[in-house]
């Protein structure tokens, strides 16, 4: 397959890195894994295990360590650090959506044409011009190994040629506009709500014009509702060997089973969630009002990987605004980029 110009959206969240890419223009792929680059201390170790089984991690190098990206990985915990963009972690998370992008073309290539990426809403203008910096920086990508017989090695530096970096949730906003059959009028505010697994984010726009008096973050995101489920847990299970990454899966699980523990029921502390995350909304909401008259919201979109946690506190705190959430709200962001990337020289 001859690739003429190949584009990506990449949403690298706390919880999730999202990647949406597209080969010539084609229809969108999309992929996302964990956003936990795991570092491998013990190379021969990893890769004596790594031939005893199959395996669905891919091993990424960055200036000389060695991280495992991939959907197993989310058994460890996530890094929540402000600045996150520069570390290995996040290049070995960006390497790694890269390989899977490629593994799925089945072509190897040694270049993005265009990538749009995002960041917090609260850490754009500070981190915006270093991102885009290290952004265009070669990726060491690992070669997928149905492919390197035919490539001749076994990893390869990818240039990214175009980069462009915008607020995370302004992706949404634009996979919002792209599924209207008009755009809203001029004088309408939108206002898309992104919470994440350690942000939420919030952007408004009035017609094509930016708003920043209504666009805001704050530390609120899923991992700060998790938190407060783990308290609970620790009142009633004290040696419950709990982290946040075991306290999500026992929510979505219903009950998790612990040596020396036993059973715990974790849909015990659903009303927790709820508790926490109208608390959040609440805080948004109250933000929003300290803006004097300025605070209409013609319409208000959910997007963002914690969507299905907060759409019920969404809901009752702003009640009677037109409110929408996007499809698959977690690529709502990377799908948005693409698009953007798609438009990009």
């Amino acid at each position: 397959m001859t690739v003429q110009r190949f584009n990506m959206g990449l949403d690298v969240g706390y919880g999730n890195t999202k990647a949406v890419w597209s080969a010539n223009n084609g229809p969108e792929h999309n992929v996302i894994i964990p956003s936990v680059a795991h570092e491998i201390t013990d190379l021969g170790y990893y890769q004596a295990m790594s031939s005893a089984g199959q395996m669905d991690n891919v091993l990424v190098d960055v200036d000389g360590t060695s991280f495992a990206v991939g959907p197993s990985t989310c058994i460890y915990g996530r890094t929540l650090l402000d600045d996150y963009v520069h570390s290995k972690q996040y290049r070995a998370l960006i390497a790694g959506a890269l390989h899977m992008a490629f593994k799925e073309l089945g072509v190897m290539l040694e270049r993005v044409d265009a990538l749009a990426v995002g960041l917090p809403v609260y850490s754009f203008g500070k981190l915006r011009e270093s991102l885009t910096q290290e952004m265009r920086k070669p990726f060491l990508v690992p070669v997928p190994l149905s492919l390197r017989a035919a490539f001749g090695r076994e990893a390869a530096l990818v240039v990214v040629k175009t980069v462009r970096v915008m607020p995370q949730p302004f992706g949404a906003m634009t996979d919002w506009r792209s599924r209207l059959t008009a755009p809203p009028a001029d004088t309408e505010v939108v206002i898309v709500a992104d919470p994440g697994y350690k942000t939420f984010d919030w952007f408004a726009m009035r017609g094509h014009v930016t708003v920043p008096d209504l666009s805001g973050a704050f530390d609120g995101g899923v991992s700060e509702l998790l938190r407060a489920v783990s308290s609970d847990v620790i009142r009633r299970h004290p040696n419950a060997p709990l982290d946040l990454q075991t306290i999500e899966d026992g929510l979505e699980r219903g009950k998790l089973s612990f040596v020396g523990v036993g059973v715990i029921d974790f849909s015990e502390y659903q009303q927790t969630m709820r508790h926490g995350a109208l608390q959040v909304v609440r805080r948004m909401a109250d933000l929003l009002q300290r803006q004097q008259n300025k605070a209409r919201v013609d319409h208000l979109i959910l997007a963002g990987g914690g969507a299905a946690y907060f759409e019920e506190a969404m809901r009752a705190t702003f009640a009677g605004v037109n409110f929408s959430v996007l499809p698959r709200p977690v690529l709502a962001n990377a799908r948005g980029f693409w698009q953007v990337a798609l438009r990009m020289g």
